[in-house]
């Protein structure tokens, strides 16, 4: 018998006669089990056997084989303290240029710009006056900004010192601003008792910082009241 005839015999059956087999052998393992049930059953029940045995079951060896199941692991996170630790929320009041954030305030005004669409409220017929129309919608928009790059001036503080100081918020936290100034020198500007002043485009805006004693995270979030106060 030469290689080529051992070959053919050993060779694998066409999946067209696989498949007629599997067929074929699970028919009869059917036939077999519904007598084994008929027999078992009283007569009141058989007639439901039928019915049942149409049924589709999920086969494990027919299965097609998966990727096996990874279990999810939680990315292990810095907590507060360790953040703290590291330095990441401390700014010195030092070593820092001014002029290395002016970009970053021209990319918070095209923000801002992108988030309040001033030219389509102007053509509307927004004023900027508290009470005008789109006023809420305004506002709202305004108190869950980001002021990261926002160049800030204090025009009022229960803190004398404080009136006049003007940068750009390089730190923004649930009870200060921390702003950058021409001289180079960050300066922490409690939010309670102070009032701010901004200018965007044709639009000179005044904020009570006593609304943004709230963390940004949260204050991005954060579900406001549709009757704004007017002293924003």
């Amino acid at each position: 018998m030469n290689s080529e005839v051992l070959l053919d015999l050993c060779s694998k059956l066409p999946e067209a006669i696989q498949e007629a087999t599997r067929v074929e052998e699970l028919q009869s393992h059917n036939e077999f089990i519904k007598e084994m049930v008929m027999a078992s059953l009283p007569k009141s029940k058989q007639s439901t056997v039928d019915s049942e045995f149409k049924r589709k079951f999920v086969l494990l060896k027919f299965r097609p084989a998966g990727k096996k199941h990874v279990p999810y692991r939680k990315k292990k996170q810095l907590s507060l303290k360790q953040r703290r630790e590291l330095g990441l929320y401390k700014i010195n009041r030092t070593g820092m240029k001014y002029k290395d954030f002016e970009e970053l305030h021209c990319l918070w005004k095209e923000y801002m710009r992108s988030c309040l669409d001033l030219e389509e409220l102007a053509k509307r017929g927004f004023t900027g006056e508290p009470g005008s129309k789109y006023w809420n919608n305004f506002s709202q928009v305004f108190l869950k900004a980001d002021y990261h790059g926002a160049y800030l001036k204090v025009v009022r503080s229960t803190c004398s010192s404080l009136v006049g100081q003007s940068g750009i918020v390089v730190f923004d936290t649930k009870n200060t601003f921390k702003i950058i100034g021409r001289d180079n020198i960050v300066r922490t500007i409690p939010k309670q008792h102070s009032v701010f002043t901004m200018v965007l485009d044709d639009y000179t805006c005044t904020i009570h910082g006593k609304y943004f004693c709230i963390r940004p995270q949260d204050r991005s979030v954060k579900k406001i009241k549709t009757c704004m106060i007017a002293d924003l």
